[in-house]
């Protein structure tokens, strides 16, 4: 039994949980926002320390991170529950898991993922990813700490919906985010997410701002957040406050959990796309068999830098330093 970090005592043994920006306040015996903290008798306890979902050996380029060790693999882990409740979401099994549905879980101690993280010669470190991994913040953080005493790499895959203290507690021990910024008004958020939107902008600014590695993904779903103009002002945003070279996915959705939505349509990945690369310069397409848009050229000389057929990469005019061939520009400062 693990209590958790950031909550404060209120009075008849209520708590008040201030993780994230939904400051749950809970009462005895009963469960906060994410399914995964719980106030036994007025303390909060981590419900999912050290309880583990899913477990692989991952490319890192499924994270997806395609500018971070670009071709290395990573060990990736997930628990379950989340304190966001999209009803897109494309992992619902564990992400919203109540403890009523079943889930096959596996008991690991932040050792012992270090030890396994070390098994394998080709693998950079530890992934938290699947579910939310803010929801698992102390398992994150103390397995994050013995991961990185052996030189390795740790990964979050988050929504980044957080408060400001523990996310400054996982940028000194994260090394790479990845943050899925779902939408761009507030009305799509609370809509779709039942969250807001700002406190996942601060999180973004504040990661671009500590120098770590930060790529952003964006779920493209049919009629609900494929809007041009809110998508060409997100891009904008994304350009002005953190940097034309930030790395973003555009991923195609696939009908999950309660929306039954159609598929992305190909060409609407196409033409925002095309809307996002006149303000950035690294976009990728994700879940669809279009190689040019998977590919990484230089944005000086245009020259290809990296071809990526799924999951399968080739390095072509890309020296050991991250640096293009041709021009001398630094395309990756993590190689």
């Amino acid at each position: 039994m693990t209590e958790a970090s950031f909550y404060i005592k209120l009075e008849e043994n209520k708590v008040k949980c201030e993780l994230c920006p939904r400051n749950c306040v809970i009462e005895s015996g009963k469960y906060g926002n994410c399914n995964a903290r719980r106030n036994r008798s007025g303390l909060l306890i981590s419900e999912v320390f050290g309880k583990i979902s899913a477990l692989n050996f991952d490319p890192i380029e499924k994270k997806p991170l395609y500018h971070f060790y670009p071709g290395s693999e990573i060990l990736s882990i997930g628990t379950t529950g989340c304190n966001l409740h999209c009803i897109f979401c494309q992992n619902f099994s564990i992400s919203q898991c109540d403890g009523v549905q079943h889930v096959d879980i596996s008991n690991y101690s932040p050792i012992e993922i270090e030890l396994k993280s070390l098994k394998t010669k080709r693998n950079i470190g530890v992934a938290f990813t699947y579910n939310e991994p803010i929801v698992n913040f102390e398992f994150v953080l103390e397995t994050s700490t013995l991961v990185k005493r052996n030189s390795q790499k740790t990964v979050l895959v988050s929504n980044g919906y957080i408060n400001q203290k523990p996310l400054n507690q996982f940028i000194d021990v994260i090394d790479a985010f990845n943050i899925d910024l779902k939408g761009f008004s507030t009305n799509f958020y609370q809509k779709y997410t039942k969250a807001t939107l700002e406190p996942v902008k601060q999180s973004i600014k504040s990661i671009a701002q500590s120098g770590k590695h930060l790529e952003l993904t964006n779920l493209i779903i049919p009629s609900i957040n494929d809007d041009e103009t809110e998508f060409e002002e997100m891009c904008k945003w994304i350009a002005g406050e953190i940097g034309e070279e930030t790395v973003l996915h555009l991923s195609k959705y696939f009908p999950r959990y309660k929306l039954d939505q159609y598929p992305t349509p190909p060409e609407t990945l196409f033409e925002l796309f095309d809307i996002a690369k006149n303000y950035l310069k690294y976009v990728y397409l994700g879940n669809i068999a279009t190689e040019i848009h998977s590919n990484t050229y230089c944005p000086s000389c245009g020259k290809l830098m990296i071809e990526r057929t799924y999951y399968n990469i080739k390095l072509k005019d890309v020296d050991e330093t991250g640096k293009c061939k041709s021009c001398g520009k630094q395309l990756f400062k993590y190689f």
